[in-house]
């Protein structure tokens, strides 16, 4: 039986210490990774996952990385959008076939 999880805030490659600092890491990658592991651990891939917002940051530089690392997350991604999730974060989750924006 799949499972329905909600989140927010994840803020993938959001490179500031006053985020990954506190939560733990060392650096912004080490939350990444520490990010898609755990979520990978506890969500299945029929599970659905509604993400409330502000799901990646950085720049048009960083919209690979952050692609990248939302394939990697188990589950059908029900975004969202928050006040983070910019016109190319739009289109970039549009592209991807686990998310369904809402």
């Amino acid at each position: 039986m799949s499972k329905i999880f909600v989140t927010s805030d994840l803020h993938f490659n959001h490179d500031r210490e006053f985020i990954w600092g506190p939560r733990g890491f060392h650096s912004v990658e080490g939350m990444n990774e520490a990010i898609v592991q755990r979520w990978n651990s506890v969500v299945s891939p029929e599970d659905t996952v509604h993400i409330l917002g502000d799901l990646c940051l950085g720049g048009s530089e960083a919209l690979a990385k952050n692609e990248e690392l939302l394939m990697r997350l188990n589950g059908n991604l029900q975004i969202i959008l928050g006040n983070h999730d910019t016109t190319p974060r739009k289109i970039m989750y549009a592209s991807l076939p686990n998310v369904t924006l809402t």
